[in-house]
């Protein structure tokens, strides 16, 4: 056997193999387009008015303003911004007034559809098992659209408002309330030919957001705030309440921590809490009824949006998970919401 020559040939596929593997590594790395690795906002703009509009902030505080219009040769992108939903390289911008859902790439911002048939005053969007559901305010109905043709396919008559949706355990949960009212949150279950039910919480219900195959409600009024966890094998709940804390509100989780607002206070409690935590982690001007007009908690970061009446452009300011101020940044007209594109 010669051995060199055996040597020769094991240097070089070591070689090869590492190569293979340096280049994977970049591979993985390299942004997926130009807002990849960062934040999305949206801007609601002027209600009325088709002056809505996203901005991204980069992982490094980056600011690009209007990356739709930038995209999509000043397109306008439609009147009140009202949410955004993710699935696999597309995302679903709901724009409320303009009856419409805009279809884009998510790490390019290029427009790829846009979606009218039977919307009605849409809210809340999300995507599940291939399709698009469209909660709609004013048929208090959920749309159910091909997430890959955008045709319609059915409606869901709910019968009650129908605002934040969401899906755990292959079922969407949906809330009943909005502007500081509403006590109840509806399952259906897409599986067995839309089955609905109705999970009663106290009045106030504002925020919903899922967890390790859990489902976290938090309502809140002017007597008592409560934060419910709800089972999604069976639908039962099981809440903790304060009457210290009242009309909480934003909810929002970030890995075992939930964080939350009371009025101009932001606080912070652990996933298996069973108590509200009363002690402020910070706290910002107090602005009224625009108070934490967006509240996220992405990567350890606090994101929350100040829309200054809007009168002028939004204001942006994140916060660390201990409440330190990192950064402030001006985007566009009234923000309301914050995305991570990681």
């Amino acid at each position: 056997m010669n051995f060199k020559n055996a040597f020769l040939g094991i240097f070089a596929s070591a070689l090869l193999l590492a190569s293979c593997s340096n280049d994977d590594t970049t591979e993985n790395k390299m942004p997926l387009g130009a807002y990849d690795k960062g934040v999305i906002v949206l801007n609601e703009g002027n209600f009325g008015t088709p002056n809505g509009s996203v901005s991204f902030i980069s992982n490094e505080y980056a600011v690009i303003n209007n990356i739709f219009g930038i995209e999509n040769s000043n397109k306008p992108l439609g009147d009140v911004v009202q949410s955004l939903s993710f699935s696999e390289d597309k995302a679903f911008i709901v724009v409320n007034n303009s009856n419409t859902v805009e279809v884009v790439n998510r790490y390019t911002f290029k427009s790829i559809a846009t979606i009218t048939d039977q919307i009605k005053n849409p809210r809340y969007s999300v995507v599940l098992n291939g399709k698009l559901y469209v909660t709609n305010a004013k048929t208090k109905s959920v749309n159910v659209y091909d997430a890959k043709t955008y045709n319609f396919l059915e409606v869901i008559a709910v019968n009650k408002v129908v605002e934040k949706i969401i899906t755990a355990n292959g079922k969407l949960y949906i809330t009943n309330g909005a502007y500081g009212s509403g006590t109840s949150v509806t399952v259906i279950n897409p599986q067995i030919n839309n089955a609905m039910s109705t999970i009663t919480v106290e009045n106030g219900v504002n925020a919903i957001e899922e967890k390790s195959g859990s489902v976290y409600v938090l309502s809140g009024n002017a007597e008592k705030s409560k934060l419910y966890k709800i089972n999604t094998t069976n639908d039962t709940a099981t809440a903790i309440e304060s009457t210290v804390l009242k009309n909480a509100k934003n909810m929002d989780i970030d890995g075992e921590k939930i964080y939350y607002t009371v009025g101009n206070n932001a606080y912070v409690m652990a996933l298996n809490a069973t108590s509200f935590s009363e002690a402020p982690l910070f706290s910002i001007p107090d602005g009224g009824y625009f108070t934490f007009y967006a509240f996220n908690v992405i990567d350890g970061k606090i994101y929350s949006a100040n829309v200054n009446g809007f009168t002028a452009a939004g204001t942006v300011k994140i916060f660390s998970s201990t409440g330190a101020e990192l950064k402030s940044v001006t985007v566009g007209m009234g923000p309301n919401g914050f995305y991570s594109n990681n």
